[in-house]
């Protein structure tokens, strides 16, 4: 008889994890799935200011961008009447490169206004970028440029997009570029 009473208890189990599975099927409502995505982090990679800027000079700055992101570059100088010219680029140019405008750049903003200066980059990866600032030197014909000799602020913001399976977001702190030598 024992026998008999296993074999009882089998189908009994058996018969209740049936019932219960079915309530597995297609038709049956199913609780939501929530995805949270993780937010933006942005902080301060780097900043620098300096001063003695003359009209009619190039500067160029080493950008060390640690992570994969977006980068906003805010530009600001004293008088209103210069004419700033910006660049973000992945290449490094000497002078004549530049002064040609043979050099490649990510973004450029050749224009007197706005004051201050604000570029936006799309995704980059991390790697070595420069920053070229121009105090374009007044051209008489045109009207163009100015002679002021600027004081400069500079601050680089990076902003990074975790992933859900990415480990924590590591910004590191601000980095103070070494003004140019004027």
């Amino acid at each position: 008889m024992k026998p008999a009473l296993g074999s009882v208890v089998r189908t009994a189990v058996a018969g209740m994890l049936l019932c219960a599975l079915s309530g597995c099927s297609d038709n049956s409502p199913r609780p939501p799935v929530v995805v949270v995505t993780p937010l933006p982090v942005r902080g301060i990679i780097a900043q620098t200011s300096f001063s003695g800027f003359q009209s009619g000079v190039w500067v160029g700055i080493n950008v060390v961008v640690s992570q994969r992101g977006k980068l906003d570059i805010t530009v600001d100088w004293t008088t209103t009447d210069t004419w700033m010219y910006v660049y973000f680029g992945a290449q490094q140019c000497d002078y004549t490169q530049l002064a040609k405008k043979t050099c490649a750049f990510i973004l450029s903003s050749e224009t007197k206004d706005p004051k201050p200066r604000i570029l936006n980059t799309d995704f980059l990866d991390a790697g070595n970028y420069y920053l070229y600032l121009y105090n374009v030197p007044r051209d008489p014909r045109t009207g163009i440029g100015s002679d002021a000799t600027e004081s400069v602020s500079i601050q680089i913001g990076l902003t990074v997009f975790p992933s859900a399976t990415a480990g924590p977001v590591g910004l590191g702190r601000p980095a103070i570029i070494s003004p140019p030598r004027l």
